[in-house]
């Protein structure tokens, strides 16, 4: 039998970017964080997950555009082609 999925114990309200997207944080008892964004598609572009020592912290970067390194790119041509409908 699945375990059930853990309830988040946090959800922070959603952050309205500028161009009209959210983002949604949960935190969960075994100490995961779940990032949620609206928009899609998204690229994972930076990633520095065991932290700077001398900062202790972690870094997440999501760029918006199709899979592959054009992620800026696409997600202009997506706009454009928005714009135009």
């Amino acid at each position: 039998m699945a375990e059930e999925p853990l309830k988040a114990h946090f959800v922070a309200e959603p952050v309205l970017l500028p161009d009209g997207r959210k983002v949604r944080v949960s935190a969960y008892p075994d100490g995961s964080i779940r990032f949620r964004v609206d928009g899609l598609p998204y690229v994972l572009t930076e990633a520095y997950l065991s932290g700077n020592p001398d900062k202790d912290e972690a870094i997440v970067k999501l760029s918006p555009g199709s899979q592959g390194s054009n992620a800026a790119h696409n997600y202009t041509e997506l706009l454009e082609k928005k714009n135009r409908s």
